[in-house]
């Protein structure tokens, strides 16, 4: 909370983009999800750090002004540098100036190895005094946070503070710290760059629609970029409309006002404290963007939240977002299904039919809801799925009706193989069967990769994996036990699963033993195999026709699980058993059943009061 509370503070002064991160609760965890790498750009340009050969002579001494409106008196060419801010750092490596910079902060992490052989001066926000003055530096670069150390950090070496608030500001900072480092040359180099960059990916949005945008910087309370923030300019020069543009800074907004304007693109980021699954949840679920599938987790946000010279990569990011259409895909793309079919893909799909629920869940992840015209009966997830035509169940789809569609793809699993020729005579197909989490990663990126939103769809296997990773990293700690457990399926007769079945998996990565993985896929078991392999937890399908407390009246009550009440009933079915992104929910609440003292969780335990009879 108060990480939290900090964010807060910093948003309402309008400082918290001047090191790149979104408060504390950002900083502290925004490393994992930052490129090392220069990314391109568009396809026939890429941004990345150039030298030139030639400089001015730098004239010193020399006084500049900097972002705090203070004049600075600079002796000689800085040599022994400390950097307080990440996108400081960025920028100084663009300058060709890094092997100056003797300190950073605990959250620099580019380029990749910018901490080798360099110091740790603290946090953003939270400089070490007596470890910056023990560096001897002859120049410290601040930010708008570091104002109340000033006085100390005064008394150790000249200090600019840069502040830069929109994409004109950037290019000022990469400018006076050209002219302060001797590298005033470089400097209009890189701003050069960015600008050239810039106008290419503004000229390819350039009298396209301008969707609404709507960016949430935080969820609780509900906060977003305004008017002078860079991802307002962000939004501007990618084609977007930002709903927001009217307010000034980072401003907390309520969900009226967001459900009134609407907006067409919602746009996250790992760290605003919000996943795609909980728009669906929230009454952001009615607006068009959700209804739409046009739901966006952009996993990079340093590119996104650091005035560097790497915002030009947010921008991309953006303008893929909001008009993906104009940066196009690979077309004619010709991928190799599930089944190994090669299937030629003409051009981006915009008419799809989707045969599973897990193929509809995953379009809407990676942003390509707003091209699904149909759905099977069963698909209920995101609810907006009620308002798209249906053709047909899961094993039994209508061939007619598909048709009278007009897709330009179709994506089936291999339930639908007996339907292929009359499929293919209507449209392309791929079949998509993932057995496990890889194979669920696979055909996310596959789809990501057959609609043209492959950023997206790397976006959220990385979010998966990162959850996985979570969990995974808790229980196999050391001293952890694996507990035996029986998930039950079906009750009569009994089935549960076994080895190759997505609930084998989960039951194992959340820390527990599956009784019965040496049985092959969903298998039927008898009262005393159960009884033989004595589980100590029972977890029960939402769907499995029995209850929790009607295991008392069974020969169950024999079992360690039921004598200490360890009988649980997974919430929804579909986030264990549906091949799509939500399969982590399942993984989660597995692991909170099988170790709760990990996870915090707390439960009722299953008492019986009677013995059963069998």
């Amino acid at each position: 909370m108060k990480k939290v509370a900090l964010l807060l503070i910093m948003l309402m002064f309008g400082v918290v983009f001047a090191s790149g991160c979104i408060g504390s609760k950002v900083a502290e965890t925004s490393s994992s999800s930052t490129s090392s790498t220069s990314t391109s750009i568009s396809s026939q340009t890429t941004f990345s750090k150039t030298s030139i050969t030639t400089t001015k002579a730098p004239k010193y001494p020399m006084t500049i002004t900097d972002f705090a409106n203070r004049k600075v008196k600079i002796t000689k060419e800085p040599q022994r540098i400390v950097s307080l801010a990440p996108s400081i750092t960025e920028t100084l490596y663009f300058l060709d100036a890094l092997d100056r910079v003797v300190g950073v902060t605990q959250f620099d992490d580019y380029p990749a190895d910018v901490k080798k052989g360099r110091t740790i001066v603290g946090g953003f926000g939270s400089p070490n005094i007596e470890v910056i003055a023990s560096l001897k530096p002859d120049l410290i670069i601040a930010t708008s946070m570091d104002m109340k150390y000033l006085d100390q950090l005064q008394q150790i070496a000249p200090v600019i503070v840069l502040d830069p608030k929109n994409i004109e500001e950037i290019y000022t900072s990469v400018e006076l710290l050209g002219k302060v480092l001797g590298r005033e040359e470089q400097a209009e180099k890189v701003v050069n760059d960015m600008k050239t960059k810039i106008n290419d990916i503004s000229s390819r949005v350039k009298g396209l629609p301008k969707p609404k945008v709507f960016y949430i910087v935080w969820n609780n309370p509900l906060m977003t970029a305004g008017a002078n923030t860079f991802i307002n300019d962000l939004i501007r020069l990618a084609g977007g409309e930002n709903i927001f543009s009217d307010i000034q800074g980072w401003k907390s907004v309520n969900m009226e006002e967001v459900l009134a304007r609407n907006p067409e693109i919602i746009i996250l980021t790992p760290h605003c404290g919000m996943g795609v699954d909980d728009v669906y949840k929230s009454e952001l679920a009615h607006t068009n963007a959700a209804k739409n599938g046009k739901v966006i987790m952009i996993e990079n946000e340093n590119v996104l939240v650091r005035p560097s010279p790497r915002i030009v990569e947010g921008l991309e990011e953006l303008a893929k977002v909001i008009h993906p259409e104009a940066f196009g895909g690979k077309y004619p793309l010709t991928i190799t299904d599930f089944e190994g079919r090669k299937v030629t893909i003409k051009s981006e799909p915009q008419r799809i039919i989707s045969l599973a629920p897990s193929i509809t869940e995953t379009l809407f992840y990676i942003g390509a809801g707003n091209k699904v015209v149909g759905v099977t009966t069963f698909d209920d997830y995101p609810p907006q799925v009620k308002n798209i035509t249906k053709i047909g169940g899961f094993s039994n789809p209508n061939i007619e009706v598909i048709a009278s569609l007009k897709p330009d793809l179709i994506i089936g699993t291999s339930m639908h193989l007996r339907f292929l020729n009359q499929l293919q005579q209507i449209a392309s197909v791929i079949i998509v069967d993932p057995k496990n989490l890889n194979g669920i990663y696979k055909q996310i990126e596959l789809l990501g990769e057959v609609t043209n939103r492959e950023e997206y769809a790397q976006s959220v296997v990385e979010q998966m994996k990162a959850k996985v990773t979570e969990i995974t990293s808790m229980v196999t700690a050391e001293n952890q036990t694996k507990p035996k457990v029986l998930f039950i399926t079906w009750w009569n007769p009994i089935y549960v699963p076994g080895n190759g079945t997505f609930q084998g998996q989960l039951i194992e990565l959340a820390g527990g033993k599956n009784i019965f993985s040496d049985l092959k896929g969903w298998a039927q078991v008898n009262m005393e195999q159960i009884l033989a392999r004595n589980p100590d937890i029972i977890i029960l399908s939402a769907h499995a026709g029995i209850n929790a407390e009607d295991l008392c009246n069974t020969q169950l009550v024999q079992t360690n699980a039921v004598k200490s009440g360890r009988v649980f009933t997974v919430s929804d079915d579909n986030i264990i058993s549906r091949p799509g992104p939500r399969i982590v929910y399942g993984l989660q609440e597995l692991a909170e059943f099988i170790h709760p003292g990990l996870f915090k969780y707390s439960y009722q335990p299953l008492k019986c009061n009677a013995t059963a009879s069998g």
